[in-house]
């Protein structure tokens, strides 16, 4: 993200843009590569909540939390470009903020990459 230190990242964390929802997605291709048509969009403040959970010593990835939110809704798999998005968020949120931080060093990329 550009300018991280301009932008208010708490504020961020805590617009749900009316989320959760439910999508149904008809691209053919996405249905198979995702296994479903029922995509589900968690807000930040719940990637945050999760990432809070994650013990000392664990570690965790995105795709593993897309999977939990999508068992969690219901849905076939939790969307992946906001996902990434609103990790990004709670970790920026969290280094603007004194107390009550999130670990956001224990939750890597979908394939097991460390965040930049």
């Amino acid at each position: 993200m550009a300018n991280e230190k301009k932008k208010d990242f708490n504020a961020m964390l805590h617009d749900s843009k009316d989320m959760p929802k439910f999508q149904t997605i008809t691209d053919r291709s996405s249905i198979e590569k995702y296994g479903g048509d029922r995509m589900y969009f968690a807000p930040p403040i719940d990637y945050d909540a999760v990432m809070k959970r994650i013990p000392c010593g664990k570690l965790t990835t995105v795709g593993k939390i897309r999977e939990y939110f999508a068992k969690q809704s219901g849905a076939d798999f939790t969307e992946p470009i906001t996902a990434g998005i609103f990790v990004s968020i709670a970790a920026w949120a969290s280094r603007q903020r004194d107390d009550d931080k999130t670990p956001y060093w224990r939750t890597l990329k979908a394939n097991g990459e460390l965040m930049p």
